[in-house]
């Protein structure tokens, strides 16, 4: 059986199947964009977000963060998220705004330090 394809890396254009890669996600706005790399999230967010309206529901897991991965603090009403996707497993980081998910990236991830 053929894998789908969730679509194309926002950053290198490669094609990005269902299972894999990450997905940033502006939940209040049903906004995505989607990447095969983490790293690819920071040149991405660097040279301004160009988010795209999601076409069909976002996958968002049950286990997100109530607090911001990167600085431990509230979410407030307006929050990103960063849900890894490998196989039927979904990894979800929270973040406050893209600035926060821009330097937690930059210091690689949840696996920093």
């Amino acid at each position: 059986m053929a894998k789908s394809k969730a679509g194309q890396c926002d950053w290198c254009h490669v094609e990005v199947l269902d299972d894999d890669g990450f997905r940033l996600i502006k939940p209040k706005h049903k906004l995505i964009a989607t990447f095969d790399r983490l790293e690819h999230v920071v040149p991405w967010i660097m040279k301004g977000p160009d988010w795209h309206i999601a076409k069909a529901g976002l996958e968002i897991p049950d286990d997100v963060p109530t607090v911001d991965s990167q600085t431990g603090e509230e979410l407030g009403d307006d929050p990103v998220l960063l849900v890894r996707h490998r196989g039927d497993i979904r990894v979800a980081d929270a973040f406050a705004n893209t600035d926060n998910a821009l330097e937690w990236a930059k210091a690689g991830g949840r696996y920093s330090g």
